[in-house]
């Protein structure tokens, strides 16, 4: 009989409308501490002032990357809009954030081209000093790296984290990048239902 109950609660859950949800990872999930302010003070794709207070109320997934990244970084950011797209109706109480650790060369042209595909990512960028304030005030780390046979002349290196934001601007987790769409969605809707 219980072996049946399983079933027959997904097949309800299917009747009515809904599907069962991705069980929330703990593992590469950090709890973050207030040291980590998430703070920024930088400029969007329209070269507008964007600080961190102009998303005051919506829970914020914050990636740090480059539009020069020639693997990690898009697959990463195929996440953040796929994880957006699980979460439905719920995706609008989310701000998804992209914040370049490139700024010399993500102008905001740069992230108009980049992030054409989905309209709902805020790439940032600013300058040297504002982009590396923000990554302090996350406590992450990236270091250009010289590519002498490379056109591009440099890569950088630096940590890859979605960090989830709750709503009054306080950093809650660094999740390692490599997780699944389902798994940072569930993660996003656990911080929504707070």
């Amino acid at each position: 009989m219980i072996r049946y109950l399983a079933p027959a609660l997904l097949l309800l859950a299917a009747a009515c409308g809904g599907e069962p949800e991705a069980a929330i990872p703990t593992e590469g999930v950090i709890a973050l501490s207030d040291q980590f302010t998430g703070e920024f003070d930088l400029v969007n794709k329209d070269g507008e002032r964007v600080t961190d207070q102009d998303f005051q109320g919506k829970v914020r997934l914050v990636y740090f990357g480059f539009t020069n990244c020639p693997d990690v970084c898009p697959g990463d950011v195929g996440v953040m809009s796929a994880a957006l797209n699980e979460l439905g109706d719920n995706a609008d109480e989310v701000a998804p954030i992209f914040i370049s650790v490139d700024p010399e060369r993500d102008t905001p042209q740069a992230l108009t081209d980049y992030f054409a595909f989905d309209g709902r990512i805020v790439p940032l960028t600013g300058s040297v000093e504002a982009a590396k304030a923000a990554r302090n005030a996350f406590k992450l780390v990236a270091q250009k790296e010289t590519l002498p046979d490379s056109a591009l002349g440099y890569t950088v290196n630096h940590g890859r984290f979605f960090y989830i934001v709750d709503r009054k601007g306080q950093p809650q987790h660094a999740v390692v990048g490599g997780l699944s769409p389902q798994e940072l969605a569930a993660l996003l809707r656990r911080e929504i239902r707070k």
